[in-house]
């Protein structure tokens, strides 16, 4: 089986929905960040203050090729994860990539005050959105599957995305 993987700007559901995925679908879930965190010894915000962005890549470029090996999971990514093509090129190997498209002021609703997003800035919100643009073109560009997240319920992403993945023959649960 397939993994299922989760990609989007942060904000944008992948942790809420990989977890109504795994219910519904009886299947683990294998979060990058959660992954890299452990790796690192330290949180991510912290990898980003003490030795920065570059290195956290490295580190979550290392994490994506050991997930990509792997089958019957639901990976849930990192906003990150699609500006090295390699990691996108990985997890395509075992998996099919589900882009959970939102509005920047969807995510900026769902941000608000969370202080552990190094590169989500509510004092910098002017970075945060231009940012948020920069990456719109590398998520559709790695996406199999597109889902609107805006006003929907954790249901019904996880229901689209189970029709539209069945639809590609793609789900065999």
């Amino acid at each position: 089986m397939k993994n299922i993987i989760l990609i989007g700007f942060m904000g944008s559901g992948k942790t809420v929905i990989s977890r109504e995925l795994s219910k519904r679908l009886k299947i683990k879930i294998l979060d990058t960040d959660i992954l890299i965190e452990k790796k690192a010894g330290i949180k991510i915000k912290n990898i980003f203050k003490k030795f920065g962005e570059e290195y956290f890549r490295d580190l979550e470029e290392k994490i994506v090729k050991d997930v990509s090996g792997k089958k019957n999971f639901i990976i849930s990514t990192g906003g990150g994860i699609i500006k090295r093509q390699d990691n996108i090129k990985y997890l395509k190997k075992n998996g099919i990539v589900v882009y959970l498209k939102n509005t920047f002021e969807t995510s900026r609703k769902r941000l608000k005050g969370k202080k552990d997003r190094p590169l989500f800035n509510e004092k910098n919100l002017k970075a945060a959105r231009k940012l948020f643009f920069q990456r719109l073109k590398l998520y559709k560009n790695a996406a199999d599957i597109i889902v609107k997240t805006d006003n929907k319920s954790i249901k019904e992403v996880a229901d689209e995305i189970i029709k539209k993945i069945k639809g590609k023959g793609k789900l065999m649960y």
